[in-house]
C-alpha cells in the first residue's frame, strides 16, 4: 500500500481535507467570539488566546502545507518524467508530519506555546517539522535528479527554491537554538519574528503555489504556457524582494530606519514579478475563459490566481507609511492575511485536489452539484467575510488616528461589522464543508468517469503538445 503509486500524494491531501474543516470551524469559533465573547465563557481550550493560535498553526501548518506538499508530490513526477523517488519515504513524511502538526495543535490549546506570530508551536514540536520538511525535500530532489525529461520547468524551479528555503526559514524563524525560549530578546526578536511570519507567506505558500498554478492552467487549457520567460521574471523577483518586505509590520517600532526603508522599497520592488505573473496566467488564459465555468479545478485555481494579484497590491499599499499609520494595529491587517491564505492559497488547493484526486484514481468528482455549490457559498461568504475584516480595521484606525479616540470606547460601534465577518465566516464554513466531503466521497467512492465523446477524444489528440510546452 505505501509503495503504491501515488499514494505517499493521496496521503498529504486527504488528511489535509479532514484537516480543513476543524480548521475553519475554529476560524468561525473566534469570528463569533468578536461578537459573543462570553459564549464559550469556562471552557479553557476554548479561550480565545489559545484558540487563536490553534487556529492558525491548524489551517497554515496541518491544512495549507499538508495539501500543498501532496500537490508537489503528484506534480513533481509528471515534469520529471519518472515515478517519485520513494512512496514509501513519501507515506512516512505524511504520517509524521500530521502526528507532529497534531501534537502542537493539541499542545497550543492546553496552552503550551511559545507565543510568537506563526511560531507558536514549543520546541520538540519543532524538530519533528523540520525533520519532516527535509525528508520531504529529500524525496522531492532525488526524483528530480532521476528525472527523464531534460528540460527543468519553471513549476520546478519554484518547488525546488521552496523544498530548500522554508526548513531553513522555520529554523532561523523559530530561534531553534534557544530551546527554552524559541525566542531572542527585545527588538531582535521583533525583527527576526517578522522576517519569519512574512516569508512563511512568501517563500512558502507563495513560491509553493504559484507553480500549482502554472501546472493546471496550462493542463485544463490545453494551452501552453503563454511564456516561460515571464515565469523566471516572476521567480528570480519574488526570490529577490520579497525576503526583505517583512520589517514593513514594524514601520512604528524602534527598529533601524534603514531596515524601514528596505522593506517598503521590497515591497513595492514587488510589482514587479506580481505583474509578470499576472499577465503569464492571463495572456494563456486567453481564448479558453468559456472554461472557465465548465472545469471545477481551473474556477478554483484561477480564483486564487485573482486573490493573489488582489493580495500583492493590497500588501504594497499597506507598505505605504501613511496608510500603515491608519490600519496598523486594526482588524485591516488579518483581514490582508485571510485574503491571502484563505482566498489565495486555499482557493488554488481546493482547484489542486479537485484536479488531481480524481485522476489518481481514474474516477471523476463524486458530484459537481456539490462543487458548484461549494464554491458559491465560498465566494459569496468570502466577500462578507472580507468585508467585515476591511470596514472594521478602517473604522478602528480612523477613530483612533483623526478622532482622537481610545481603543475602548470604539468597541462598540464594531460590533455589526464583526457580525457581518461571523456572517461570512458561516457561508466559508459550508463552502468548505462540501468541497472535503466531496473529495473525500470521490476517493472513497470512485465512480466511474464519463467515458468522452468523439469531440473530446479528437480534442484530446489534438491537445497532446510537447511536455515542455504545457508543462512549463
Amino acid at each position: 500500500m505505501f509503495r503504491k503509486e501515488n499514494s505517499a500524494s493521496i496521503s498529504f491531501m486527504l488528511s489535509a481535507a479532514v484537516w480543513v474543516i476543524l480548521g475553519v470551524l475554529m476560524g468561525l469559533t473566534l469570528a463569533l467570539q468578536f461578537v459573543f465573547p462570553d459564549l464559550f465563557r469556562g471552557i479553557s481550550w476554548l479561550v480565545f488566546s489559545r484558540l487563536r493560535q490553534a487556529h492558525v498553526n491548524t489551517v497554515l501548518f496541518a491544512w495549507l502545507s499538508g495539501a500543498m506538499m501532496g500537490t508537489w508530490l503528484y506534480i513533481v513526477p509528471r515534469l520529471t518524467g519518472r515515478k517519485l523517488w520513494s512512496e514509501r519515504l513519501g507515506n512516512l513524511t505524511a504520517i509524521l508530519w500530521n502526528l507532529a502538526v497534531l501534537v502542537g495543535i493539541v499542545g497550543l490549546l492546553m496552552a503550551q506555546t511559545q507565543s510568537r506570530e506563526y511560531a507558536e508551536m514549543v520546541w520538540f514540536v519543532d524538530i519533528a517539522v523540520v525533520v519532516v520538511l527535509l525528508l520531504n525535500m529529500t524525496n522531492i530532489y532525488m526524483t528530480i535528479r532521476h528525472r527523464t525529461e531534460p528540460k527543468l520547468y519553471v513549476s520546478l524551479w519554484y518547488i525546488i527554491g521552496t523544498v530548500i528555503w522554508f526548513p531553513m526559514l522555520y529554523f532561523i524563524g523559530n530561534v531553534m537554538w534557544n530551546p527554552p525560549t524559541g525566542a531572542l530578546t527585545g527588538i531582535d526578536d521583533a525583527i527576526f519574528n517578522w522576517f519569519y511570519g512574512h516569508n512563511v507567506l512568501g517563500l512558502w505558500f507563495t513560491t509553493g503555489l504559484l507553480p500549482v498554478i502554472y501546472y493546471i492552467v496550462p493542463r485544463e487549457t490545453r494551452t501552453p504556457l503563454y511564456s516561460h520567460f515571464l515565469s523566471l521574471i516572476a521567480f528570480w523577483g519574488i526570490a529577490f524582494f520579497y525576503t526583505g518586505v517583512g520589517a514593513h509590520h514594524l514601520l512604528w517600532a524602534p527598529i533601524p530606519h534603514w531596515l524601514k526603508t528596505v522593506a517598503v522599497a521590497d515591497s513595492f520592488g514587488m510589482i514587479l514579478p506580481v505583474v509578470a505573473f499576472m499577465m503569464n496566467i492571463f495572456l494563456t488564459m486567453r481564448g479558453n475563459w468559456n472554461r472557465f465555468m465548465s472545469s471545477i479545478p481551473l474556477r478554483l485555481v484561477i480564483t486564487g490566481w485573482a486573490a493573489y494579484v488582489l493580495v500583492s497590491y493590497q500588501g504594497s499599499h499597506q507598505a505605504m507609511r501613511s496608510i500603515n499609520l491608519v490600519t496598523h494595529f486594526s482588524q485591516y491587517v488579518p483581514g490582508h492575511a485571510h485574503l491571502s491564505l484563505l482566498f489565495f492559497a486555499a482557493s488554488t488547493l481546493m482547484g489542486a485536489l479537485y484536479y488531481i484526486v480524481p485522476r489518481v484514481f481514474n474516477c471523476r468528482i463524486y458530484s459537481r452539484k456539490l462543487a458548484n455549490v461549494g464554491y458559491g457559498l465560498y465566494v459569496v461568504g468570502f466577500v462578507f467575510f472580507f468585508g467585515g475584516f476591511l470596514l472594521t480595521g478602517l473604522v478602528q484606525g480612523t477613530n483612533w488616528l483623526h478622532q482622537g479616540l481610545p481603543v475602548w470606547s470604539v468597541l462598540p460601534g464594531l460590533r455589526p461589522y464583526m457580525a457581518l465577518r461571523a456572517s461570512g465566516g458561516v457561508l466559508v464554513v459550508l463552502g468548505f464543508v462540501a468541497f472535503s466531503a466531496n473529495i473525500l466521497a470521490t476517493a472513497i467512492a470512485r465512480r466511474p468517469s464519463v467515458k468522452p465523446t468523439l469531440t473530446e477524444q479528437t480534442q484530446a489528440k489534438v491537445s497532446a503538445t510537447p511536455a515542455p510546452a504545457v508543462g512549463s
